[in-house]
Formats: structure tokens, sequence, C-alpha cells
């Protein structure tokens, strides 16, 4: 990359900017947040784009999103996740030296979205597009972030689009969880995503000790020593939104609160002086 994201750098994910059900219906609401950084790293499914009936609002509320960050003096930095494959050329960061890896997430399963009622459309498409890649892709860290993209493009007709408020937003959340198995889908995909992304890091990045997802919609803070999985959550309704801020070698995790409909930094969850894993003791 040409430039790299200067400090103070905010990580946020998952803000699905469109969405029927996303809790921010217009980016200054963001802006108290926004203000916190000189950088913003917006890590994958900051809008709905997959969709050919939701990309062009995606695309002005992204837009719209930048522009707020432009107008405060933070430059904006956009991954690509399942929702939004194309609102940038970007499929990851590596921060501070590798010592941070920042990826949406969507790599960690094969299939991309295995609690998805279309779940085996996606597994047999990833597989697909992995094998067209080469017999290399799924060794290879670009190959595979690409494969997961090329995914979500190739399934967006068999998704319904998720701007249009065409029901209710509980019977939307009812609908979601339907069928059942759906729930024991949702809730693997929560307990294994720290130790695949520990996994993804010893492979692809043995000098991260950070790895920061979205993807899930689960936050937390996980332990995984030597690695420390972060997953900052989702705007989505019924779970909490985190933020991380880097910033002269210490990473905070924060809690995203709403105030008088807007969203400001809330209290510490967690904080971490920076090393690189080959700085680590015995490892």
């Amino acid at each position: 990359m040409s430039f790299a994201p200067a400090e103070p750098i905010l990580i946020l994910s998952d803000l699905h900017l469109g969405h029927r059900a996303s809790r921010i219906k217009a980016p200054d609401q963001l802006l108290d947040v926004l203000s916190a950084s000189k950088s913003v790293i917006f890590n994958g499914d900051t809008a709905e784009m997959r969709h050919t009936e939701d990309r062009p609002i995606g695309r002005k509320l992204a837009a719209e999103l930048a522009r707020v960050c432009h107008q405060i003096g933070t430059r904006s930095f956009f991954i690509n996740g399942n929702h939004d494959p194309t609102i940038s050329n970007t499929n990851h960061f590596d921060l501070v030296q590798g010592a941070v890896l920042v990826t949406h997430g969507d790599i960690l399963f094969l299939g991309v979205a295995p609690w998805s009622r279309e779940a085996k459309h996606y597994l047999k498409k990833h597989q697909q597009i992995l094998t067209d890649l080469g017999p290399d892709a799924f060794n290879d860290f670009e190959k595979r972030l690409l494969a997961s993209k090329r995914t979500a493009l190739e399934l967006q007709m068999i998704e319904e689009p998720l701007t249009p408020v065409r029901t209710a937003r509980h019977r939307f959340f009812l609908r979601q969880l339907w069928p059942p198995k759906r729930l024991v889908m949702i809730a693997k995909a929560w307990l294994e995503t720290p130790e695949k992304a520990c996994d993804l890091g010893r492979v692809f990045r043995p000098q991260a000790r950070f790895i920061i997802v979205g993807h899930t919609h689960y936050p937390g803070v996980w332990k995984q020593s030597p690695r420390i999985v972060i997953n900052t959550g989702s705007f989505i309704p019924y779970f909490e939104a985190n933020a991380v801020l880097i910033e002269n070698g210490r990473l905070t995790v924060h809690k995203i609160e709403s105030v008088a409909k807007k969203f400001v930094l809330g209290k510490k969850l967690a904080h971490f002086a920076i090393a690189r894993m080959n700085a680590i003791e015995g490892y």
C-alpha cells in the first residue's frame, strides 16, 4: 500500500449501513467515535453492497461515511467484508510492524457463513472458487481472502436484499432464527472463532500477537496464549459494538455506547501493550 494509517488508529466493523436493522441510520451519528482518531479502519461489512438492489444505497452511505471522516480530519480505510466485497481493494491490514492483523473474519470459515440458510450453496461455491484459483490457494493468504470475497459476489442473488424495509424488525429477526438448526450453527461459529483466528495467525502471520476480526457479530476479547483475538461486534440490534484504539504502543478495547441517538466511546474493556510475537520471551 502507498500509505499506512496514522495513529491514533480506530478499528470498527459490521456497521451494516443501509441494512434495515442497523442501529446507524446516518453516518454522522458516529462523529464522536471517529473524532478519537487520525485514521479509522472499517473492518468489513461497513455497508450493504452484496445484492444488486442494496448496492446503490450501500455505496451512497459508504461515501457519506468517508465524507464525515474527511470533514473531521480523520482518514478512512475500508476492508472488504462479505456484505461489501467490492468496497475497496483491501482485504486486510498489518499494523504496528506486523504485531496486529486486521481482517474481516470471513476467511475463517469454509463456506464464508456456515450459519446461513444457504450454507450448502456457499460451501460448494467457495470450494469451487478455491479450486479455480489453483492447487496452492488454500495455503495462500491472499488467495484465501480473495476466494471469500468472490464467494460472496457469486451468491449475491441467492440471498435476499437487506436494505428495503419489507417486514417489521421483530419479524426480520425471527426469520433469521429459522430453521432452528441455525441457532446451533451460529453458536458453533462463535465458539470456534477464537481458535480459528489463532490458527490463521500461526500459519499466515506468525509475528502477529493480535488478530482483530468482526463477521460473526459476537464481541469479545480472548487470550489464547500467545495470541489475543478481538472481535469488535456489530451495530445490528441484540449485539454490542466495540472499538479498538491503537496509539503509542498500546491497544485498547472500548465499548461503544449510544447517547441521544449518537454513538460515543464508552468504558474501557481491555488494554494491552503491543509487542511483536518474536519479541515475546519464550516464543
